[in-house]
């Protein structure tokens, strides 16, 4: 599994640089919805969604509202404008990407919760279908909108962060996985993913922590007060913790050990990519916050 694992890992680095650099704003945002459709027929597996049909109906209709998003949003090659997304007024991006936010607050809440508030994701499957179309639609737009960051003056600035955004939550798995695997002692949340510690999950902390500043100082990023940045960091590593934790509890609902077995040793596109569905709407709103979006 581990061997697997690896040489999966190996062979998607050379992708995820071409997505990143190989393509444009537009290539980039087209390929993710790609990534939104597998991801959306995955969820409806999560969703008790059995008929193949239906689960790619789903998918379509996920991938459909993207696009309307899209459609209707301010030009995207201007996104983010300063504070464009701290702005409320009737504009599609700015309503999914705030209720995404909404949405995994709510989801922390309930995970925290746990097992009481397991009732609450089992009670329907429309609930669990309505949660993935708003996460869904808001990692799109997170990841596009840091992809398009100051690419008037350089269209690769934005891939450098979606690029940092990831490294930091690799990090967090791989802190995580590796001093788990040697320190762990104390479980984090066995009722929900058993493997996971709290040394597992400070390792991670570390790990990414050093990930940020190696990247913000490669970036020529500014970090104006330590104090704000170590933990605005850390929250970051929180809230990739608790969308790992967030599918784990809906694939427990199901009784799945993975989402697919799309990716040999890692299960599905949304087993690889839970944490950065979470972290990818924070991240950008802490990006700004200090001022590396301008």
């Amino acid at each position: 599994m581990l061997k697997h694992r690896v040489i999966t890992a190996v062979l998607l680095l050379p992708l995820v640089g071409f997505i990143l650099f190989g393509l444009g704003l537009s290539g980039f945002a087209a390929t993710l919805l790609l990534v939104g459709y597998v991801m959306a027929w995955e969820w409806a597996r999560l969703s008790s969604v059995e008929a193949p049909v239906y689960r790619s109906f789903y998918a379509l209709f996920v991938a459909l509202s993207s696009m309307a998003i899209w459609y209707f949003a301010p030009a995207i090659e201007f996104w983010p404008a300063p504070f464009w997304f701290l702005q409320w007024h009737w504009d599609t991006t700015l309503v999914a990407y705030w209720l995404t936010l909404m949405v995994w607050l709510l989801a922390i809440l309930l995970i925290l919760g746990s097992p009481k508030t397991n009732r609450f994701w089992s009670s329907s499957p429309w609930l669990r279908l309505a949660l993935g179309l708003i996460i869904i639609n808001g990692f799109w737009i997170s990841a596009t909108a840091l992809r398009s960051v100051s690419i008037a003056e350089d269209m690769f600035r934005g891939a450098y962060f979606v690029l940092l955004m990831l490294l930091i939550i690799w990090g967090a798995d791989v802190g995580g996985y590796v001093f788990g695997k040697w320190l762990g002692r104390h479980k984090l949340a066995p009722s929900v993913s058993p493997g996971k510690t709290w040394e597992g999950f400070f390792g991670g902390v570390v790990v990414s922590l050093t990930v940020a500043s190696i990247g913000a100082y490669l970036l020529d990023l500014p970090i104006a007060n330590y104090g704000l940045f170590i933990g605005l960091m850390s929250l970051l590593v929180v809230v990739s913790v608790f969308g790992d934790l967030f599918v784990s509890l809906l694939k427990r609902q199901v009784n799945l050990k993975d989402t697919s077995n799309l990716l040999p040793g890692h299960g599905g596109v949304l087993d690889r990519l839970d944490s950065t569905l979470a972290v990818a709407p924070f991240f950008l709103l802490i990006a700004r916050t200090l001022e590396w979006i301008k």
